[in-house]
């Protein structure tokens, strides 16, 4: 199984949802929050921070695990887990080339949105 950590990254009351560029291998075109694989030894939350760090340079405070999905993929299967995150600066996002767009949303807007499963998922019991 291989292992995702995803970060819920909200400012005054909006999530940051990225835009998967159209070159990615898996959902590309697909909102989803901030967040990725691990590296080899590190541990998971350096790992969601340093992604959510790469892939939007801003700096975040992983909290705590507010949920895990797993989803039987083509390849393999996947656990996403998702963990709430303190924004600990106030930067502009500045886009990886994994992604070619963000924005601010609120969980309505989400929910209108081609997105990765596990943030269906996320928002029935958040």
């Amino acid at each position: 199984m291989k292992d995702v950590q995803k970060a819920v990254v909200k400012r005054n009351g909006k999530f940051l949802i990225m835009l998967r560029s159209p070159d990615v291998r898996s959902f590309p075109k697909h909102w989803d929050f901030p967040g990725g694989k691990l590296e080899l030894g590190e541990t998971l939350i350096a790992g969601v921070e340093r992604e959510v760090l790469e892939e939007t340079g801003l700096k975040v405070e992983a909290v705590k695990i507010v949920g895990a999905y797993v989803f039987k993929m083509k390849d393999a299967e996947r656990r996403f887990t998702v963990w709430s995150a303190k924004l600990l600066s106030d930067e502009e996002v500045k886009l990886s080339q994994e992604h070619t767009d963000f924005r601010w949303a609120t969980k309505e807007e989400i929910l209108r949105l081609k997105t990765e499963p596990f943030i269906k998922e996320y928002f029935k019991k958040h």
